[in-house]
């Protein structure tokens, strides 16, 4: 195998492997969702693990065993290093197999493992072989000429993908500090309110025990100030609870514009695509921004 074959090789089966996680998605979702790490049809985990399978695994293509088990332990293994490999460089977990049984830190499960293992069964046994040909039967010239237009537009992709991340991990943490703002807005408020209440209701009790010692004209001339005190008090508080409400959306609009303004439209795009692609993705740093991020975009593509 050279190192010509291994590059289409490549490029083949990361195609392919794009093709099965649409379907998958597609099946279970009900919609089309575009599964991919990056923008154009490619999934790259696919075709660096069958690379790697090709490699170590075609000189024994006729042991079906050897096959399903050394496919089975390299695939997860890509996984396994590709789920850490990007959550260590982008705080991010894009798959989580958390919630099935036998599963290694989430990045891989049983229940997949023996998957990868029939399919690369699959995939040397019946499938390769057409790959191949077809491989042979491109002419060289012609061939290099389209493999290496490939692999310069998936080298592309991947810059324009991974500088959409880090500025996507930027936002989530301007969002971060907007929604501890805001929440510290709330917080005011709630304890401004409760402070009311309390007050209010000091001033009841005190107003009932006098009641027991004192006339009642004297007692309702004493409510009626205190009412009057109160309804002054409610009317500056409730200023201030707008004033405050003003300050608050005021933020938000901020955060939108800050958003807006160092997001290109491009990287909006990619950015929710990667949200939908990846319903599951969780950020370790920013979790609830990127919660928040979700819930916006919902709410901004309903309307």
């Amino acid at each position: 195998m050279t190192f010509y074959d291994l590059l289409w090789y490549f490029t083949i089966y990361s195609f392919l492997g794009w093709c099965s996680e649409v379907i998958f998605a597609t099946v279970t979702t009900g919609k089309f969702v575009n599964r991919g790490f990056l923008n154009g049809p490619v999934c790259p985990i696919y075709g660096f693990g069958m690379s790697l399978v090709l490699l170590v695994l075609l000189p024994f293509s006729d042991n079906i065993p050897l096959l399903f088990i050394g496919g089975a332990l390299l695939t997860s293994a890509i996984e396994l290093v590709g789920g850490w490999a990007l959550k260590k460089f982008f705080y991010t977990t894009w798959w989580d197999y958390s919630n099935q049984p036998f599963n290694l830190g989430g990045y891989i499960c049983l229940k997949f493992s023996i998957l990868w293992g029939l399919c690369v069964v699959v995939v040397i046994r019946i499938v390769h072989t057409a790959i191949a040909s077809l491989v042979h039967w491109i002419p060289f010239t012609l061939g290099a000429i389209l493999v290496g237009i490939f692999i310069a537009l998936f080298i592309t992709d991947t810059i324009v993908t991974v500088l959409t991340i880090r500025k996507l991990n930027e936002k989530l943490t301007v969002i971060n500090d907007m929604s501890a703002r805001l929440r510290k807005e709330s917080d005011a408020i709630s304890n401004g309110l409760g402070r009311l209440t309390l007050l209010a209701d000091e001033k009841i009790t005190e107003q009932k025990q006098e009641f027991n010692e004192k006339a009642r004209p004297v007692l309702e001339e004493k409510l009626q100030a205190q009412r009057a005190q109160l309804s002054e008090k409610y009317e500056e508080y409730r200023a201030s609870l707008e004033d405050r409400r003003v300050k608050a959306q005021k933020s938000a609009e901020d955060l939108r514009a800050q958003w807006n303004s160092v997001t290109s439209k491009l990287q909006r795009h990619t950015q929710r695509r990667l949200l939908r692609a990846f319903p599951t993705m969780k950020n370790d740093r920013t979790d609830e921004a990127l919660r928040r991020l979700r819930a916006w975009m919902d709410e901004k593509k309903e309307n």
